[in-house]
């Protein structure tokens, strides 16, 4: 009998070390999936990878951005890393360590995704030469009322507004900064779902360039904004240069042309606009009102600068659509994991 306990108790001591030893891992555990940037790190890593093999396979070179790389854009570096900067020092000041070290990694993660973003997008006609340009011009013509009334609204606002010219770009980065600041003010976990599920769309963008690719309605006609002209101009000569000099002109050009790589199916500056769009409609109502009037001339300006085909544009939008029903699949169990907590701390206050 004293065996019998003696092997009892002791087979209880060990499965307790177990369960402590368990536990402790668990709560290891837990602040990496909870609290730490996991899926952004996660899917930037992924992305880099399937960009590894497919360069290996098709013998293309990776390219970082060089220091004339956003030139023709009007627009320096110190405005992204600007703002990034900018919210970091607004956090240390707050005292909020863990947020820090959030969008700092938050911040390397989507780097390298807009980096491999635009490797893929200069590689596009490379990996796939067949370009379906014809076709959707052929469905522009048969929406032909649509671009006839885009190009009415950007003549309208232009003789409202003198700097209309340059609104497409940064009435997007009116939405992003907006919703970088408001989101990540108001609840932490809906602006962790804005970011991840704008990376996404950059991710799934740039594989769908691969699948039906086209350089955009600008080859047929000039659009109605003459600093957008200028600026496809300059891309097409870059992109000319690419297909006439193939893997060599890319690994001698790519740093300076990484930006001004062409892609117009479909259109990422109206799926990136619609990231925002949904999730200020769905958490912050009055933000997306604010917005509202912003992504439609977005949607109609992408046509009329002929940046973009139509079909582009609803086919951001599907983009959007589907990058939402990912991360929210992703993060369910993260938001699980909050709600819980919440619960928790209800019922014992």
């Amino acid at each position: 009998m004293k065996k019998y306990f003696g092997a009892l108790l002791l087979n209880k001591g060990v499965a307790g070390q177990h369960n402590i030893t368990g536990s402790l891992a668990h709560r290891a555990i837990k602040p990496l999936l909870y609290l730490a940037p996991t899926p952004e790190l996660g899917l930037a890593m992924v992305f880099a990878f399937v960009a590894v093999i497919i360069s290996q396979i098709v013998h293309l070179p990776f390219s970082l951005p060089g220091a004339n790389a956003l030139q023709f854009t009007g627009m320096s570096y110190a405005v992204p890393f600007g703002i990034v900067g900018g919210w970091v020092l607004l956090t240390v000041l707050s005292k909020r360590k863990l947020r820090v070290f959030y969008y700092l990694a938050a911040s390397l993660a989507y780097s390298v995704v807009v980096i491999v973003h635009f490797n893929v997008k200069m590689w596009m006609n490379i990996i796939n030469p067949v370009r379906w340009d014809a076709l959707y011009w052929s469905g522009d013509q048969a929406m032909r009322p649509l671009v006839e009334g885009s190009f009415v609204l950007h003549n309208t606002i232009a003789a409202i507004l003198p700097m209309e010219n340059h609104l497409y770009l940064f009435a997007f980065l009116a939405m992003f900064v907006c919703s970088i600041v408001i989101h990540s003010m108001r609840c932490f976990i809906v602006f962790r779902k804005v970011i991840f599920t704008a990376m996404l769309v950059h991710v799934l963008g740039a594989l769908s360039y691969l699948i039906m690719p086209a350089v955009g309605p600008f080859l047929y006609e000039t659009g109605s904004n003459a600093l957008e002209t200028a600026r496809q101009v300059h891309m097409l000569n870059g992109y000319q240069a690419m297909m006439a000099g193939g893997r060599p002109w890319i690994a001698a050009h790519g740093a300076d042309n990484m930006f001004a790589a062409v892609a117009a199916m479909p259109s990422l500056h109206v799926a990136s606009s619609a990231v925002f769009v949904y999730y200020a409609f769905r958490y912050e109502r009055w933000l997306g009102w604010f917005y509202l009037p912003l992504f439609g001339f977005i949607m109609t300006e992408a046509v009329a600068t002929r940046w973009h085909y139509v079909v582009d544009v609803f086919a951001g939008l599907g983009l959007t659509g589907l990058a939402i029903l990912i991360c929210a699949l992703v993060f369910r169990p993260i938001e699980l994991h909050y709600s819980s907590k919440n619960v928790s701390r209800v019922k014992h206050s």
